[in-house]
């Protein structure tokens, strides 16, 4: 699917998703709230009855997360049965704490990166953050979690059908497997134990244990990947924005740990970690929108289109952190689905981005923008973002 960059035009309008699956896109703000929410549409295809475009044995032969029962490919009972295992470890308390442990790491990334005169945020930030989280949700040892962030990566970004998908899904499955064998060795209590645990309790079978902690371990990986250098783009070109972030509380300013909090939701709800959502399902014939749809419909949310709905942002496209929109943006999803992640990522991006630019408040980029490379649909992520930190630059 194309990026969908506003609202303008229909509520719900066809669109063809990766692997030439015909959807219907939501693309403003009350209309994907409400398909987020609508008992009609169901995450699970099993329950349509039905076969839907081939989905998902024919467009998605390799797919881990099209195969793999979990979260995103649940709904009801199972939904939330799965969601209740994993849900101690992402409440606001555990996030905090998962979140003040991490905020460390990400202190001497960035200290690191001050010593030289040009970094790449993708490869120097970025990612070694997502590394270090991933460690410390799922356990996953240090000498292994460089593996694991490369293996997330690549099956996210790879085309369905080719053998590029084929081969980093087995690749991606294989990190899984060594999750689930750290677990059983780990003495400390994690998302990727608790999981563990209810497979051996019979609480979930193993294609759910395997697709649970599979789905933590992208959506880790993704969100840090995708929205940090995002960011970090958006605020080294809006001044405004950069300088809100430097003088950041705990820097010698006046700024508030409020208006730092309120700059980060303007860059999540700018850079949405997923661009629109994963699959649903009209169990039933019904009408969206006012567009009627036969049972099997496959139905998504743009997140991104919703996010700059006029009619909820005013002038969309500026980051305002004195917004007071009517409800939250839908970076993080809504409803069942919420992220369960949401709590610990928004803080994990607050902290890199302030401590970022606490730091090196000169930060600029060592490159055309146009030479910037993006790929993907639902995660549109940068390959790579040179900057010049202007270390050695006079601060009077």
């Amino acid at each position: 699917m194309g990026r969908l960059t506003g609202p303008a035009g229909p509520a719900l309008r066809p669109v063809t998703l990766a692997g030439g699956l015909r959807a219907w896109a939501a693309t403003d703000a009350a209309v994907s709230r409400a398909v987020l929410t609508d008992p009609r549409l169901t995450n699970d295809v099993s329950e349509v009855g039905r076969p839907v475009q081939g989905f998902p044995v024919r467009r998605y032969p390799e797919d881990f997360f099209a195969h793999a029962p979990q979260l995103l490919s649940a709904s009801g009972d199972r939904h939330r049965r799965m969601r209740r295992i994993v849900a101690p470890f992402f409440t606001a308390a555990a996030a905090a704490g998962t979140a003040a442990r991490l905020r460390c790491e990400a202190a001497q990334i960035i200290r690191c990166l001050a010593d030289r005169d040009r970094v790449d945020i993708v490869a120097d930030l970025a990612l070694p953050l997502a590394a270090a989280t991933v460690g410390e949700v799922l356990g996953i040892p240090p000498e292994r979690r460089r593996t694991a962030v490369t293996a997330a990566l690549a099956a996210s970004a790879s085309a369905p059908g080719t053998e590029a998908a084929r081969s980093a899904h087995r690749a991606f499955s294989r990190t899984v497997l060594q999750a689930i064998s750290g677990a059983r060795r780990s003495p400390t209590p994690t998302a990727a134990t608790a999981v563990l645990h209810a497979n051996r309790a019979g609480e979930l079978t193993s294609a759910e244990m395997a697709g649970l902690l599979g789905m933590l371990l992208i959506g880790t990986v993704d969100s840090l990947a995708t929205v940090i250098p995002a960011g970090t783009l958006l605020a080294m070109r809006r001044p405004d924005v950069g300088r809100g972030l430097s003088q950041g509380p705990g820097n010698g300013s006046s700024c508030s740990a409020a208006h730092t909090r309120a700059l980060t939701e303007e860059i999540l709800r700018l850079n949405p970690p997923f661009q629109h959502t994963g699959w649903r399902f009209t169990r039933e014939p019904c009408r969206i929108a006012g567009i009627s749809l036969p049972q099997g419909t496959v139905v998504v949310a743009s997140l991104l289109s919703a996010n700059l709905d006029p009619a909820v942002w005013p002038d969309p496209l500026r980051a305002d952190p004195h917004r007071r929109a009517p409800s939250g943006h839908l970076s993080f999803g809504h409803g069942p689905h919420y992220c369960l992640g949401a709590a610990l990522g928004r803080q994990l991006v607050h902290d890199a981005l302030v401590g970022l630019f606490s730091r090196l408040p000169r930060l600029s980029l060592a490159a055309p923008a146009d030479e910037l490379t993006w790929h993907g649909a639902c995660l549109r992520r940068m390959d790579r973002l040179p900057v010049d930190t202007h270390a050695s630059a006079p601060t009077g």
